[in-house]
């Protein structure tokens, strides 16, 4: 009996020392938690959920601040430099003409200003904000006034790109890991 006990207690041990390594070591590597200063203070500023935030730093550009896609998104949160004037024309502390979006800061407070502006433009639909970060907010609203993609005009049914339906449903799924894992 006491050497079953002791096995026992050995593979407990054993299993917390692999959840451990998992968590302090594995984790961070696989789903980071970077720039948590910035992710911290724009996440207060507009009111958007930090895994929120990390969730789309993520999936735009895996935390790489020199990230560029082929639409010219730039950035950890992929805003296009359009998308960026625009921004900045509507936020005091940005100054369209200095605009780096490469820099994180930048990119955070601008990414996370729009999240925020879209969330009050789609009335917290988060799955047609995140379509309408993905595809642009022109084109959702255009879906939204399709029966074909909306009964209702708030709630995209269908969405009609296989790239931003993707989009969406990856970012979701990070978001909830981000929730899970970090207890955001």
């Amino acid at each position: 009996m006491f050497r079953f006990i002791r096995k026992m207690i050995t593979w407990f041990i054993l299993l917390l020392a692999v959840a451990a390594f998992g968590y302090f070591v594995v984790l961070p590597r696989v789903l980071p938690v970077k720039y948590k200063e910035q992710v911290e203070k724009y996440a207060d500023l507009y009111d958007v959920e930090e895994s929120l935030i990390y969730a789309v730093i993520f999936c735009e550009s895996r935390f790489d601040p020199n990230a560029h896609s082929r639409a010219d998104a730039k950035g950890l949160m992929q805003v296009t430099t359009e998308t960026g004037w625009w921004v900045a024309s509507r936020v005091e502390t940005l100054d369209a003409e200095t605009l780096d979006l490469k820099d994180p800061e930048t990119s955070i407070a601008i990414g996370t200003w729009y999240l925020q502006w879209l969330e009050e433009k789609f009335q917290e639909v988060q799955p047609t904000v995140l379509a309408a970060y993905n595809a642009g907010h022109g084109k959702v609203s255009q879906w939204l006034a399709d029966k074909q993609y909306s009964e209702d005009g708030y709630h995209l049914e269908e969405i009609p790109f296989a790239e931003t339906k993707g989009y969406v449903k990856k970012v979701e799924l990070v978001q909830k890991l981000y929730e899970l894992c970090y207890g955001m």
